[in-house]
């Protein structure tokens, strides 16, 4: 009973290790509004790659990324997906942002 009890207190202890958000953070090349009410903006160094803003970002400074030369700083977590045409389906991957400030 003991050992269960350790390995579940352990285990419960340990649950947020397994977050797995990760920093981000670069100038944004490109800004896109997608149809699924996002916006996919690919940045560029120290920490870029695509992303994909959601309304349901937590959003500090000067709010979802709006146009290219924008500076964005967060955390990211899982894969996300931009559909940025109807008519052909398009879909472009990228990664959700869970947490963002940006710059003016």
């Amino acid at each position: 009973m003991r050992i269960a009890s350790f390995i579940s207190g352990l285990l419960l202890l340990a649950s947020p290790a397994f977050a797995f958000a990760f920093p981000f953070g670069g100038q944004a090349g490109i800004v896109i509004p997608c149809y699924n009410q996002a916006i996919y903006a690919n940045l560029g160094p120290p920490r870029g790659g695509p992303y994909v803003w959601t309304p349901s970002t937590k959003t500090y400074q000067f709010g979802p990324p709006t146009h290219a030369g924008q500076w964005l700083l967060g955390l990211a977590s899982a894969p996300y997906y931009c559909i940025v045409s109807n008519q052909p389906v398009i879909v472009w991957p990228g990664t959700y942002i869970t947490m963002m400030g940006s710059s003016q």
